[in-house]
């Protein structure tokens, strides 16, 4: 399988995402970390974090700090100061630093020895950046991008946080001639999980699967408690940039709102090609069942200490 770039504002989807992605066969190339969950020396304290916990190699870039307009606006309303909500075990502090350099010129230099799958699971920022300051380079790179809703938002009424949070990277992206595959709310919304998910790794031993257990139950509560299931999000884009036929596919073309009081943020969809060029596709219809089963394969991957903790 070839190489794949991951850039992440670094919350338990976004860890599970990774995890999934590694449980695939994926090589990760380098992760860019970007704020949008939380600012980002906590995104890049739970991406290092997380390398040492669950004994990940790949370089670890910090990125963007704050969107390209306006002030960052992130998640911590409903994930709490450090992106991760738990019922107990949070991810413990780390010695592991980021990489030395610039997470855009990292990315950049994937892109210059060949690689071209990129999937990004935060606000476009950072690829925004990389448009801006290598259009060439960015117009190679085939983007699976979760983010965007073509009908109810959930950071506003009509605004998927990812886009809410830097529409103008949104709109930079769109315009750079990039390829990208956008997973929406939609999509996202039909693979579900509830906390009768969790009773599987409750039953593993070690401290991983502890760890990955309150996390997910943490996760999972986010819908009423738990009193209802909770839309899967963001390994739903790695199970798609792994395997894109486990959804179909529309070409659309989509616009990204930047003004108006109630409707910043919004993803326009126009469906109607003779009514504008398309420019991105929209995944629809995911194979729920078997991106369920993949991501909670990966979580069960993920518990298996390389010491004497094993499951």
């Amino acid at each position: 399988m070839s190489a794949l770039w991951i850039d992440t504002d670094m919350g338990f989807d976004d860890l599970a995402a990774i995890g999934l992605c590694l449980s695939g066969g994926a090589k990760i190339a380098g992760l860019s970390v970007v704020a949008g969950n939380v600012p980002l020396p906590r995104a890049v304290e739970n991406a290092c974090a997380a390398a040492e916990v669950f004994g990940w190699d790949m370089p670890i870039l910090a990125g963007a700090a704050k969107p390209l307009a306006g002030a960052l606006q992130t998640a911590a309303y409903v994930l709490g100061d450090d992106g991760m909500p738990s019922v107990g075990a949070h991810l413990p502090p780390t010695t592991r630093m980021p990489d030395p350099g610039d997470a855009v010129e990292a990315m950049a230099n994937y892109l210059r020895e060949g690689g071209r799958r990129v999937l990004a699971l935060g606000p476009l920022t950072n690829l925004a950046h990389l448009a801006a300051r290598h259009p060439g380079l960015a117009a190679q790179a085939d983007l699976v991008w979760m983010g965007g809703a073509f009908a109810r938002g959930n950071h506003t009424a009509v605004a998927e946080f990812n886009a809410a949070v830097d529409p103008e990277a949104v709109d930079a992206v769109l315009g750079a001639g990039i390829r990208m595959v956008m997973v929406g709310l939609e999509c996202c919304r039909e693979v579900q999980v509830s906390l009768a998910d969790i009773t599987p790794l409750r039953t593993l031993r070690g401290e991983r699967a502890a760890l990955l257990a309150d996390l997910y139950e943490g996760y999972v509560r986010i819908a009423a408690n738990g009193a209802r299931p909770m839309a899967l999000y963001d390994p739903v884009a790695a199970a798609l940039a792994l395997e894109p036929g486990l959804a179909r596919y529309a070409d659309v073309h989509i616009a990204a709102e930047l003004d108006g009081r109630l409707t910043r943020g919004m993803t326009v969809i126009e469906w109607r090609g003779h009514k504008a060029q398309p420019n991105a596709r929209v995944a629809l219809g995911p194979d729920a069942q078997e991106i369920r089963r993949r991501f909670h394969a990966a979580l069960t991957s993920m518990c298996r200490d390389t010491d004497d903790r094993t499951v």
